[in-house]
């Protein structure tokens, strides 16, 4: 209980300093530089909560020279397993490119998330609403395309067992409508600091956070392409200890 409440602390008050005392000079920014500069405050107040939560973050490379040889006008869409409310933090810690995400709908009524989510250049999903989350795919589409990596969970939600579940096909719209380049993560570990069986955190855990080979989509063939959420969804996989 201690955990969560210093996490949950922590991630308050830097809302709350972020939004008092950093939000307006980003909204006088240029459209194109204001998200990033909302990710890069992100990313701070993302390492910090990392940091209460006592998390011995690991992160491995398949690729590291790939990785670092991707251009962000190329359009990434980062694929990755979803365990935990933790695996936000991890990621944004974890990456040196600046990402954004696809969350769910619901987020949007959060206090200070949703603002900053907006700032950043995330998109609000609705999938119980089938034309609207076609919509905002199709925006997170076009903010791709402009130069802000997007991560996006296939499994839809966090997995009950530790397991990673199914990739759902249409969530992979998002990279296969930009052609460009899949980055696939691995986290292993956030399942057992929290998940969706108990708010409760445990500290001191290691969480291993695997960054995949970049997956160019403009060089795959069109069998390859159809398969994309189950190939995707192996290489994911594979890392799990």
């Amino acid at each position: 209980m201690l955990t969560l409440l210093k996490v949950t602390l922590v991630a308050l008050l830097n809302f709350m300093y972020l939004t008092l005392f950093k939000a307006s000079k980003i909204k006088k920014m240029s459209r194109d530089k204001a998200p990033f500069a909302a990710r890069k405050e992100l990313k701070k107040l993302s390492e910090r909560i990392i940091k209460a939560a006592k998390i011995n973050l690991e992160v491995v490379y398949l690729d590291e020279a790939a990785y670092k040889k991707m251009k962000l006008e190329d359009g990434i869409v980062v694929v990755a397993n979803h365990s935990s409310n933790l695996d936000i933090p991890v990621i944004v810690t974890a990456l040196s490119i600046p990402v954004g995400f696809v969350a769910k709908k619901e987020m949007e009524n959060w206090p200070f998330y949703s603002m900053w989510m907006k700032m950043s250049n995330c998109i609000f999903l609705d999938r119980s609403n089938p034309r609207e989350g076609i919509k905002s795919i199709r925006k997170a589409v076009e903010i791709v395309k402009q130069g802000y990596p997007t991560v996006i969970f296939p499994e839809g939600e966090r997995t009950l067992t530790g397991e990673v579940g199914n990739f759902k096909k249409g969530s992979f719209k998002l990279a296969t409508e930009t052609n460009g380049i899949i980055l696939p993560l691995t986290i292993d570990g956030t399942f057992f600091v929290q998940n969706r069986k108990s708010i409760l955190m445990k500290p001191n855990r290691k969480v291993r956070l695997t960054v995949g080979k970049p997956i160019d989509l403009r060089k795959i063939n069109q069998e390859n392409s159809k398969n994309i959420s189950e190939i995707v969804r192996e290489l994911v996989v594979k890392e799990m200890e």
